[in-house]
């Protein structure tokens, strides 16, 4: 058998192009369009004041494509400048610089070569300087001269330096020049080499001192700038945009790429053979499309471009070697989820966030949860006084999908999962929150305060059946149930909870903000009700239909052939009457009835099924028939003044609103209702910490 280093090979083996960057590609070329626009303020030429020097810079962390975007930018320009940028170039001024920016030259400057250099050796602008020129030579192939003799023939001047790069780049003095430093990081460990400004506290700066003196290159004709680089100390409010040196930053999306996307990625990018095969007709096969090939791949990558390249070529080299194409979607999507395949994926992505401090690691499970309900954020959001949000997720490896210039969720890519609950430090909430964002749909999930609120409770369900310790709502259900009392709980592992993906009549991506969707046919329920007799991880529909309670799971006897199946209907406060018992009705006819019709009339006598009503307002009728506690209709039992039989071998329980807050507290729902009080994608700050915090406790006190 292979080993695992065999079998799932990492090798570089294909030509990537690059692919859906045409916004990014448009806001960096307004802010350098800006720049060109701004630059007779900045030399002081004319007393107009209204221009900011902002540079567009990308703080992402490995895998997002920020080094391929610095480095292919003037590229995507020519590419989309008779498209996409038409619309940028729709006067003359703008289209004149459009034109001559298709012609710029590139010096790409990898700042991980900065070190302090004679004679001058402590001083970082001597430093950056010496790079520049150093830089230049190698792209060109030409020798360079040493510190000390560069030192004397390029004076610590911009126009001295400029000149002496534009020669030995080779283009004239009136080119367009962009700057490109890559890995602006190492200011986070090398900023002790050299001499650095104070603030008034004593606190040194080191991105200041870097983005000073581009502010003062950036004063020189026809030159432009781009920074990128994952960095612990640059944050998104750091002194650099209100200090000395009078700098903004614009941070550039970079957004992981949606499946139609990947679908370019993998049509157009070849083989390195001499027939430069697309790397779809070596992967798929007439049964197995790229379109479901780049399902997969978003599934399990998040659409992140450099984990989106590594799985390519690891499942690249396993095909080569066997000689054959994947044939189905299942067949592909079983190799990305071996633990193996996932481990050597993403081994060179998720160092930080297993290196992180314990103030970073508290933040973890918040993290989590806002990446499972798609709990959006913006830019400056706050997790306290002292720590923005937008910072904690790059500080920690993960990863943004942007909605829109401010807002942005958090993305969590699956083939990071099985190496987070690797870590001994991962708590019981988080490891559960991790299996669950393991299995549920990339695409599509909560988008109304129902589903949040499902969501909460099949979390909470989790934890109670999980847990070793005593429950109120367990020892309820037991004191309610003689079925239930006779299941095994605790149950003996964490089991994930489970999305069932609903049928829809249109693909979807995530920028789409009105889903159109159907309910379930009925052939298609039935064989979600036959699958859940069988497994034991609880499922959540994935849309309100007309056929499903909102929650399923199983249970089992530990002593006796008995299974449980037990379906929760979820009904929150959207009434302000309260349900009554037509709803109930409802609710019952449309599981109680089609599970025994279907499976409980012909099977024995251990298979049992219970459905729990978790309403957060009766209706008074109800309320006081239930005489304000919960309360168990057995098979046989009628109600809503005999409307209703309780089917054989099935049972109905009514949790009154008291218990309920045994599943999901009152401060909770008024948060919920409070937050998509706003719309129907509410984000960070209308949710607010405070919200988060108390629906993380409420899942801490069960485990």
């Amino acid at each position: 058998m292979a080993s695992l280093d065999e079998k799932w090979k990492a090798v570089d083996n294909f030509e990537s192009i690059v692919v859906d960057r045409e916004r990014d590609v448009f806001r960096v070329t307004e802010e350098l369009y800006d720049l060109h626009k701004g630059r007779k303020q900045l030399r002081g030429v004319t007393s107009s004041c209204n221009y900011r020097l902002t540079i567009p810079f990308a703080p992402h962390l490995f895998g997002s494509g920020k080094t391929t975007f610095a480095r292919t930018y003037l590229e995507l320009v020519q590419r989309f400048g008779e498209t996409f940028l038409s619309t940028f170039a729709s006067d003359p001024s703008s289209r004149t610089f459009l034109e001559k920016l298709k012609r710029a030259s590139l010096l790409y400057v990898d700042l991980r070569g900065l070190k302090p250099t004679e004679p001058k050796e402590r001083n970082l602008k001597w430093a950056v300087y010496y790079l520049l020129y150093r830089s230049a030579c190698n792209q060109m192939g030409l020798p360079f001269m040493k510190p000390d003799e560069a030192y004397r023939h390029i004076p610590l001047y911009p126009s001295f330096l400029i000149p002496e790069l534009r020669k030995t780049l080779g283009i004239t003095s009136d080119q367009y020049l962009l700057l490109a430093f890559d890995e602006v990081g190492v200011f986070d460990t090398k900023a002790t080499f050299f001499e650095l400004e104070k603030n008034d506290k004593g606190v040194v700066r080191p991105y200041n001192d870097f983005f000073g003196i581009i502010s003062h290159l950036c004063k020189e004709p026809d030159l432009f700038f781009i920074v990128v680089g994952k960095s612990k100390g640059l944050s998104i409010k750091n002194d650099v945009a209100f200090g000395l040196s009078r700098v903004i930053l614009h941070f550039i999306s970079l957004s992981p790429l949606d499946a139609s996307s990947i679908v370019e990625f993998l049509e157009k990018s070849l083989l390195k053979t001499p027939t430069q095969v697309p790397v779809c007709n070596v992967l798929c096969s007439s049964s197995f499309s790229v379109n479901e090939l780049a399902d997969s791949l978003l599934e399990c990558t998040g659409g992140v471009p450099g984990l989106l390249t590594r799985a390519v070529n690891m499942l690249l080299n396993y095909i080569i070697a066997r000689n054959q194409p994947f044939i189905s979607k299942e067949e592909c999507l079983t190799c990305m989820n071996d633990d193996n395949f996932r481990i050597i994926c993403a081994e060179p992505f998720v160092e930080r966030i297993l290196n992180l401090d314990e103030d970073r690691k508290s933040v973890f499970d918040i993290l989590l949860m806002m990446a499972l309900f798609r709990i959006p954020s913006k830019v400056d959001d706050r997790l306290t006084s002292e720590s923005f949000l937008y910072d904690a997720v790059t500080e920690m490896g993960l990863y943004r999908y942007p909605i829109d210039e401010n807002t942005f969720q958090v993305l969590i890519p699956k083939v990071f999962v099985g190496i987070f609950k690797r870590d001994p430090s991962i708590s019981s909430l988080e490891n559960i929150l991790l299996e669950s964002l393991d299995v549920e749909p990339v695409d599509c999930f909560f988008y109304s305060k129902c589903r949040v609120f499902e969501g909460i409770v099949a979390l909470r369900l989790v934890l109670m059946l999980s847990s070793k310790n005593r429950n109120e709502l367990r020892e309820l259900l037991c004191q309610l149930s003689p079925i239930w009392k006779q299941m095994k709980l605790p149950i003996s592992t964490i089991s994930p909870i489970h999305y069932i993906k609903s049928v829809v009549s249109s693909r979807e991506t995530r920028s789409e903000s009105n889903k159109s969707r159907r309910t379930f046919a009925s052939t298609e329920w039935n064989k979600i009700i036959r699958e859940t007799l069988y497994l034991e991880t609880i499922y959540i529909p994935l849309d309100a239909t007309s056929h499903s309670p909102d929650i399923i799971f199983q249970l089992q006897s530990p002593v006796e052939p008995k299974v449980l199946t037990v379906g929760v209907a979820c009904e929150g406060r959207w009434k302000s009457e309260g349900i009554g018992w037509s709803d109930i009705i409802d609710e019952a006819k449309k599981f109680l009835d089609p599970v025994y019709d279907q499976v409980l009339s012909s099977a024995m006598d251990y298979h049992h099924c219970m459905l729990i009503i978790v309403s957060t307002k009766l209706s008074l009728n109800v309320s006081n028939e239930l005489g304000n506690q919960s309360r168990c209709y057995s098979s046989g039992m009628f109600i809503g003044n005999d409307s209703f039989k309780v089917p054989d071998n099935c049972e109905l329980v009514i949790l009154c609103e008291r218990d309920v807050e045994m599943l999901i507290d009152e401060e909770i729902l008024n948060g919920l209702e409070r937050a998509f009080g706003v719309s129907h994608n509410p984000t960070f700050w209308d949710f607010g910490l405070d919200l988060l915090d108390r629906i993380r406790n409420s899942f801490l006190s069960w485990q």
